[in-house]
C-alpha cells in the first residue's frame, strides 16, 4: 500500500473512532471487541498516536516522519502491527454500528419526491384555485355522476390540497401535484381512515390563464375494490375556495332525461362504451391465463345488460 493510501486510512480510522466516542457514546471495549484489538492499544491508538499524527500531517510533515512521531510516545504499539492491520481496522471501524444507537431514519427517494413536488406545487400560481363540479360515469347505473372538488393551497401544510364531495356527502380531502403547463395529478383516500382506497386523478391542463373546464382520467376502486379508469370532466364554478359554500354543493348522479345541454354533452364524452377500463376478481382456484378471458367474457355481459 502506497504511503499516501495509508495516511488517507489513518486520518479516516482517526475521524471515525473520534465519532463514535464523542457523538454515539460508543465504550471503546465494545469497539475493541468488534475489531479484535486489545482495548489498551485501541485506546493508546486512539487517544496519544492518532492526533499527534494527525496534526503533524496538517503541519505538513512526511507520513514515514509524522508516524513515527506519533508512536515515539507508547510503548504498546509497533509501526510494523499498525500497518500490517491498518486496512482490517479500517473496515471493521467504517462498518461498526453501536447496538445502543437508534437506527438511521432515511426518506424513501420517492417520498421525499412526492414531498418536494407538493410543497413546490401551486393551485393559486396557476389560477387553479377555486370550486368545481365534477362529471364521470356512474359505476352502479347508466347515469353521469356529478361529485364536486376544491383546490386551495394550505399554509398548515405548506402544500395544494384538493377535496371531493362524494355521492355518499363525504369529504375527503388529498393533495395535488402539478406538472407545469402540462399534468395536475390529485391523490386522495375514497374511504374514511383506516381504511384506504387511493383515488388518482389524471387532469390536462390547458394553456390558458383563464380556466373554464379540466379534463382527464380518474382511476378508482368500484363498490367490489375492483379498479376502474374512466374519462372525468372538471367545470370551474367559482375562482375562489368557500368551505362553507362547498359544504353546500350537491353530489348527486344525473339521469339521462334530467340532462342540461351542458350535462348532455359532458355524458356523451365522458360514458361512452368505449371510454372506461374496468378490471374485476374472480375467485378461481387455478388462476390460469383462461381466466383472463373469462373475465373479459363476464365484462361484455354486464357491457350488454347495461345497455339494454
Amino acid at each position: 500500500m502506497k504511503e499516501q493510501e495509508q495516511e488517507h486510512l489513518l486520518v479516516e480510522v482517526y475521524e471515525r473512532l473520534k465519532h463514535l466516542k464523542e457523538q454515539e457514546g460508543v465504550k471503546m471495549k465494545d469497539i475493541a471487541a468488534a475489531t479484535g484489538w486489545a482495548p489498551s492499544v485501541l485506546s493508546a491508538l486512539y487517544a496519544t498516536v492518532l492526533p499527534t499524527f494527525c496534526m503533524q500531517v496538517k503541519k505538513g510533515v512526511g507520513m514515514e516522519e509524522a508516524l513515527a512521531e506519533a508512536l515515539a510516545s507508547v510503548n504498546n504499539l509497533s509501526r510494523k502491527k499498525l500497518l500490517s492491520e491498518l486496512e482490517n481496522l479500517h473496515r471493521d471501524v467504517s462498518a461498526f454500528r453501536s447496538p445502543h444507537a437508534a437506527p438511521a431514519f432515511v426518506v424513501h427517494p420517492f417520498l421525499q419526491t412526492m414531498k418536494t413536488a407538493t410543497e413546490a406545487s401551486s393551485a393559486t400560481e396557476n389560477n387553479l384555485t377555486g370550486m368545481y363540479m365534477s362529471y364521470s360515469c356512474s359505476s352502479s347505473m347508466k347515469a353521469l355522476k356529478a361529485e364536486p372538488f376544491y383546490f386551495s393551497d394550505s399554509e398548515t401544510y405548506s402544500c395544494f390540497t384538493v377535496g371531493r364531495k362524494s355521492v355518499h356527502n363525504s369529504i375527503r380531502e388529498g393533495i395535488g401535484v402539478v406538472r407545469k403547463q402540462q399534468m395536475l395529478y390529485l391523490q386522495f383516500n375514497a374511504f374514511q381512515e383506516p381504511s384506504f382506497s387511493l383515488v388518482t386523478v389524471y387532469l390536462q391542463l390547458p394553456f390558458l390563464e383563464n380556466i373554464r373546464f379540466l379534463k382527464g382520467l380518474y382511476l378508482v376502486p368500484d363498490y367490489n375494490m375492483n379498479p376502474i379508469a374512466r374519462r372525468i370532466v372538471l367545470m370551474k364554478r367559482s375562482d375562489v375556495y368557500d368551505p362553507e359554500a362547498f359544504a353546500q354543493m350537491d353530489a348527486r348522479l344525473i339521469m339521462p332525461d334530467e340532462f342540461t345541454e351542458e350535462e348532455a354533452l359532458i355524458y356523451n364524452y365522458t360514458c361512452g362504451q368505449t371510454d372506461y377500463i374496468k378490471m374485476c376478481t374472480l375467485p378461481s382456484p387455478k388462476l390460469d391465463l383462461r381466466d383472463l378471458q373469462a373475465e373479459k367474457r363476464l365484462l361484455e355481459k354486464e357491457e350488454e345488460f347495461e345497455e339494454e
